[in-house]
């Protein structure tokens, strides 16, 4: 359902209130719930309350959190290589990582039988680019 479908404010804070789930979000939501059903509520704009929800709610510490993301980032099963590089670029924009570092990230994390595809070529890969090409090949 798209957000500007509902008729009012209220509704739409309702609804971007329902995605909340989860510790202390879930129960700070259901609250500011029931104070904009009760018509009570502090929030006159859902600019607003998007704007205090990233306030309250961020990482503080983006950096530390994508680097602890990455480095349990793995290529599982069924997971393409587009989808990992994907994942992998995403969290290594936040991690200060220097190029030499997010490479052994990437390799780290590859699966044991692709690993050994690689390292069975004539030449090895250097580089994010060209492990990019190299996994596109693969796949």
């Amino acid at each position: 359902m798209q957000i500007n479908t509902f008729a009012n404010k209220r509704m739409k804070i309702l609804y971007m209130l329902s995605f909340m789930s989860g510790g202390v979000a879930q129960v700070w939501a259901a609250n500011e719930t029931n104070m904009t059903l009760a018509n009570m509520s502090t929030f006159n704009t859902l600019e607003g309350l998007l704007t205090f929800i990233e306030k309250t709610f961020r990482d503080l510490d983006r950096e530390r959190m994508a680097c602890t993301q990455l480095h349990a980032l793995k290529m599982t099963p069924g997971m393409t290589a587009e989808e990992y590089m994907a994942n992998f670029k995403m969290l290594a924009r936040w991690t200060g990582f220097n190029e030499a570092a997010l490479e052994d990230a990437y390799v780290q994390r590859l699966p044991q039988y692709i690993l050994l595809k690689v390292y069975s070529q004539t030449s090895l890969p250097s580089g994010m680019d060209n492990w990019k090409a190299v996994m596109g090949n693969l796949a």
